[in-house]
């Protein structure tokens, strides 16, 4: 039975999680909708009133016309255009602080009450530093886009994704384990299976990682159509010869390989499933196993829809959700094997 500290630090957990989940669904809108760059400045402590006046406006708006993305891509944007894109990146970093309360408050009340292990202290320690860091990373991206190219940079765009990814996955394992501490069971005859999953996670995660990418680089706007990209199976220009260039600019070789690697994810845990079918008995890591195979299906169809359809802002934006999904659902299963019980 869940104690009854451990039933509020879950609830306490499950509310941070949610509001990071809607912080990614946000921020991939905002990219979508191309607001990143409206607010120009970063203030840690002010920033939370938006302007309250029509004078307050127009000072802002006049700021941005100072920056790059005004002067070279949206030199004709009115004021209310301009509303609509400040909107969204407000509501972006509103969230990021609202996070930040809602973590740091019942934290230092169950310090006080001392709820915690000296484990669990150093576990979210690390958690709010990653907070904090995310923070940072968000303006280092934003800065990216407001020197002289007026796109933000996609190696941090990644890095900014990943990093809140990597945080709810922690706190979702922490959930998991304090509902059902003993649900996943160590056996030596599923010692290649647990090692096999941390593969499949690899995997997830490099192809989320291009799939941030295709979305810093517009990649998939590129090719709308499938299976094949522009009418073949290898597309012109895949490879430049500087290898650098090619894994980490190249936008013909990062929407290829980022199918490619859909594909492996897709096809490596059909395998898998069917392999833990022989190997797998307990009712709840059926489910967790039946829940992955849910999600990568759903994922694969997002993916196809949102090139096909030169990634709507409905389609991306789900396909980063069920992404994200994904990752944690895998992530989770994938450190319930590898933590003693």
């Amino acid at each position: 039975m869940i104690l009854a500290r451990d039933k509020h630090i879950v609830l306490w957990l499950s509310s941070v999680a949610t509001l990071i989940v809607i912080m990614i669904v946000v921020g991939g809108l905002t990219r979508l909708t191309e607001s990143g760059l409206s607010m120009v400045d970063w203030k840690i402590i002010g920033g939370l009133l938006p302007p309250l006046s029509n004078a307050s406006w127009i000072e802002l708006f006049e700021n941005y016309k100072l920056y790059p993305e005004f002067k070279i891509k949206n030199s004709n944007m009115d004021l209310n255009e301009f509303k609509y894109i400040f909107w969204w990146e407000y509501g972006h970093r509103v969230l990021g602080r609202l996070i930040g309360i809602v973590f740091l408050v019942p934290f230092v009340y169950f310090v006080f009450k001392k709820y915690f292990s000296k484990k669990e202290l150093v576990v979210f320690f690390l958690l709010f530093f990653l907070g904090l860091s995310q923070g940072l990373i968000g303006w280092w991206m934003v800065k990216s886009g407001l020197v002289e190219n007026p796109y933000v940079d996609h190696l941090r765009l990644a890095i900014h994704l990943f990093m809140a990814q990597s945080i709810l996955v922690i706190i979702s394992f922490i959930i998991l384990k304090k509902l059902y501490p003993s649900a996943y069971k160590f056996t030596s005859n599923r010692r290649n299976l647990k090692y096999q999953f941390l593969i499949l996670l690899l995997v997830t995660i490099v192809t989320i990682w291009y799939g941030a990418f295709m979305a810093g680089l517009d990649a998939g706007k590129s090719f709308n159509s499938w299976p094949l990209m522009g009418g073949q199976v290898i597309p012109e220009n895949l490879f430049l010869d500087n290898f650098y260039e090619n894994i980490l600019h190249n936008s013909v070789f990062i929407h290829f390989t980022h199918r490619m690697l859909a594909y492996l994810l897709f096809f490596y845990f059909i395998y898998l499933f069917i392999l833990s079918k022989k190997l797998i008995n307990s009712y709840f890591e059926k489910f967790h196993i039946n829940l992955i195979l849910v999600l990568v299906i759903i994922q694969i169809a997002l993916g196809i829809l949102t090139v096909i359809y030169n990634v709507p802002i409905l389609f991306g934006s789900l396909h980063q959700l069920n992404g994200t999904l994904l990752l944690v659902a895998i992530a989770t299963f994938v450190f319930s094997h590898f933590q003693k019980n």
